[in-house]
């Protein structure tokens, strides 16, 4: 009988160990495998805070005007009224009268416009058409300051036609299609 305690007690052995070790330390594995993915984790998340805060430090520093301009050369939104008003004031600085301003927006709610819209683009194209009546001289300075404003706008469209008698009058009426650009 003492020779068998010993075999008994060597059995019982290899069964807890097949029965609860081994099961144990390959947990005991996966668990450290998931501790040092969740340490580089957070590793990585303490990177991202230090980054964030900078960026953050240096969006700061940056002047309210130039802030400003910013938003004036590619507004969070488009307001039609805020755009007519700033064309009227460049526009009548050079003597001439706008007429007939429409805006034609996207309509976000078309199915196919959301569908097919491209995943990349970053802003909203918004199409202005107006009329300007005046001189040529006073519609070419104007043009300048169009091309010199804040407000991003890019002239798709040209027409002129003279206004009254053709032969009399040096004034036209020139209708101009405008491309101009908002985040939403």
């Amino acid at each position: 009988m003492k020779s068998f305690i010993p075999f008994v007690v060597i059995g019982l052995s290899v069964g807890m160990y097949f029965a609860y070790i081994a099961p144990t330390t390959t947990e005991i594995k996966v668990l450290r495998e998931n501790k040092v993915a969740y340490d580089n984790l957070i590793l990585k998340s303490a990177e991202l805070k230090k980054k964030r805060d900078s960026v953050l430090q240096l969006y700061n520093s940056i002047p309210e005007e130039n802030i400003s301009k910013l938003n004036k050369i590619i507004p969070e939104t488009f307001n039609p009224v805020i755009f007519a008003n700033d064309l009227n004031s460049m526009v009548s600085g050079y003597g001439l009268t706008i007429k007939d301003f429409k805006t034609n927006e996207t309509k976000t709610e078309v199915r196919d416009t959301l569908i097919n819209q491209p995943k990349n683009q970053f802003y909203k194209t918004t199409a202005v058409s107006f009329r300007v009546e005046g001189s040529y001289d006073q519609f070419l300075k104007f043009m300048k300051d169009v091309e010199s404003s804040l407000h991003l706008m890019d002239v798709v469209g040209l027409s002129l036609r003279p206004t009254g008698n053709a032969g009399k009058s040096d004034n036209f009426e020139f209708n101009l299609d405008v491309y101009t650009y908002s985040l939403r």
